[in-house]
């Protein structure tokens, strides 16, 4: 079995060879960029769309430019490819942005001539150009019996929006097909949106009014809803407060979108006045309105609103007065929630009072800690946190020394969130001083928060607080020094290899054999020389990982022909071998030919001297011998 399976692995090397060889030699080498050629003319473009030989792509590609620089003399080059299968709507693309009558002139005269495809396209540049001399050739294609030009027809028609395109439209709409009827109804909508956007808004209303009053689909009938708001803004509040009363969840909760979205801010007080009015359903929807809305006017009547019996209201207006409260009764009002047995209200209390503005709620918030019960007192401590509070520090250290373990945690929250270099020198001391492990694990949390923001600057603390730490505490601040790195402690990572405890002993080579940066290089290496197996197993792999990831050029080489030295089991050798891959020094084959010999890392010395072989410079013949000769050697 040990046969087959050497023979196998000696058949793969040599493919895996043969294949490096071919890629790396084949490829012919690189001289110099091309100089990028100069843009084409307009008249070049224009001598390439009228070339029988041009490809494909570069007709596409002058389209494009066209579409940019293109001038009249470029519309009947591009007027010719209209009609064209592939081309038109490339042709469509530099055409529509034109500002020539011309164009609008070349496409109706190309719509008598095209079919299919580019017919529809062209009916579509024509909607886009709001080409009105269009009309009368648009309008007997709603009964084409092509359903994608009568289509087309029906939203260019809209588009292009003239009485005479609407009333066709409307005419049309009374006996046309199912299968065109959603694209007259789009087409209708987008005629009534023009209008509004021409001031033309008395022609838009009758078209909005006709769409709610009739069986459209529900999304026909809301976008009508919608226009009619921008049509009709003196009569927005009405509908809306009407809609938000009425059963239809969706009309429903499109007016309280609109509610947030309308500009008139003089009609905010006439929807909160309403509120009280309205279904348990409507004040959801309108409360979430008014938050959206964010004009405190209506602060007053939603603040009211958290008082209600109804669940989902009381959430809604919770909600509402995170975003409109400002005064200590609102805060009040919300910290009064906190403890409240049902957990999604206190949830959006206190959400609510993370993003309540103003400094009224962090003074409030901070009045409250003092008579409050431990599980209040450690939430106003996060929000405190969590609104970036100055009180919120200051009370965090009183909170450390709370009987209630809730509290402490809460406190240790903040100092992570927020603390800086005094904070961690706190936080270090109830790592060192608190037995209790979870107490210990928040504070270490905390301590990893700090560093998080301010890095090396915390290792002085880290390291004095390690100095008469116990076992527990001070494996805890090794390994937070460890993240932070630095010579400091890396030295602090050496001294512990030689404590007395042998698990804070241990813990450091596993430190050590993970260090990030060459300076560990030198006490990797003396590790692996020991003779016990684990330190020698972390100390090699940790070297080779840091020749692989951190080393390079000579250093690398030297590295890994080190660590080929210290290799004692095939094991390590395979890994060894493994990172040779990456070395781009040639002269490094020579180093590798003599593992060639060993069947039980020969697989792995043909691959890494692939590697190597393939980094070879082309032009230097020097460099391009060895690899040919290692290559040779390894083949044979």
């Amino acid at each position: 079995m040990m046969n087959n399976q050497e023979t196998l692995s000696k058949k793969l090397a040599a493919i895996a060879v043969v294949l490096a060889l071919a890629i790396a030699w084949a490829l012919p080498a690189w001289t110099e960029e091309a100089a990028e050629a100069a843009p084409l003319t307009e008249a070049e473009l224009i001598a390439v769309l009228e070339s029988d030989e041009a490809e494909w792509v570069d007709i596409q590609d002058a389209c494009r430019r066209l579409s940019r620089i293109g001038t009249r003399a470029s519309i009947p080059a591009l007027a010719a490819l209209l009609p064209d299968e592939t081309l038109s709507h490339m042709a469509r693309f530099a055409l529509e942005p034109m500002d020539y009558p011309e164009v609008d002139e070349a496409l109706r005269q190309a719509l008598t001539n095209a079919e299919g495809m580019p017919k529809t396209g062209i009916i579509i540049s024509m909607g886009v150009r709001r080409d009105a001399e269009a009309v009368p050739l648009l309008i007997p294609l709603l009964r084409d019996d092509h359903p994608d030009t009568a289509r087309a027809a029906a939203g260019a028609l809209g588009r292009i929006a003239t009485p005479e395109a609407t009333a066709a439209l409307l005419e049309f709409r009374e006996s046309a097909p199912d299968a065109i009827r959603s694209a007259l109804n789009e087409g209708l909508l987008a005629a009534a949106q023009r209008y509004v956007e021409d001031d033309a808004s008395e022609l838009a209303v009758p078209l909005y009014e006709l769409f709610l009053a009739s069986d459209a689909p529900i999304e026909v009938r809301m976008g009508a809803f919608r226009g009619l708001a921008c049509a009709q803004p003196e009569t927005t509040p009405e509908r809306l407060i009407a809609a938000l009363g009425g059963d239809d969840p969706m009309f429903r909760n499109l007016a309280a979108q609109l509610v947030a979205e309308t500009e008139d801010r003089d009609n905010t007080l006439e929807y909160a006045q309403a509120l009280s009015s309205l279904p348990a359903a409507g004040q959801v929807a309108l409360l979430r309105g008014l938050g959206d809305r964010g004009d405190s006017v209506a602060r007053p009547y939603v603040a009211e609103a958290v008082r209600h019996d109804d669940t989902q209201v009381k959430l809604e207006a919770i909600r509402a007065l995170g975003a409109l409260g400002s005064t200590r009764e609102d805060v009040l009002a919300l910290v009064a929630l906190l403890p409240s047995d049902n957990e999604e209200i206190a949830d959006a209390a206190r959400d609510s009072l993370v993003v309540m503005e103003g400094d009224v709620a962090d003074q409030v918030l901070a009045a409250q800690i003092t008579d409050a019960e431990p599980s209040v007192h450690a939430q106003l401590l996060s929000l405190l946190a969590n609104r970036r509070a100055e009180q919120a520090i200051p009370l965090a250290l009183e909170g450390l020394g709370a009987p209630d373990t809730e509290v402490r945690d809460a406190a240790l929250g903040v100092l992570g969130m927020m603390g800086g270099l005094d904070e961690a020198q706190t936080v270090v001391h109830v790592i060192v001083e608190r037995a209790d492990a979870p107490e210990r694990e928040a504070a270490e949390a905390a301590l990893n928060a700090i560093i998080a923001r301010r890095g090396n600057e915390v290792l002085p603390v880290i390291l004095e607080g390690m100095e008469d730490a116990a076992r527990e505490p001070r494996l805890a601040l090794l390994r937070r020094a460890a993240g932070i790195g630095g010579r400091q402690a890396l030295e602090a990572v050496l001294a512990a290899m030689d404590d007395d405890d042998d698990e804070v002993a241990g813990e450091a080579v596993r430190m050590l054999s993970n260090w990030s940066t060459l300076d560990a290089a030198p006490h990797l290496e003396m590790l692996a020389q020991e003779g016990e197996l684990t330190p020698y197993v972390l100390g090699l792999r940790g070297y080779v990982r840091l020749a692989r990831e951190r080393a390079e050029g000579a250093r690398k080489v030297r590295m890994l022909t080190r660590a080929l030295e210290l290799s004692r089991r095939p094991e390590e050798l395979r890994l060894v071998l493994g990172a040779w891959g990456g070395v781009t020094d040639v002269t490094a084959l020579k180093v590798l030919e003599p593992y060639l010999d060993d069947p039980e890392v020969r697989t792995e010395t043909a691959l890494a001297m692939v590697g190597i072989a393939g980094q070879a410079d082309k032009d230097n013949e020097e460099q391009k011998a060895l690899a040919v000769s290692a290559m040779n050697t390894v083949l044979e």
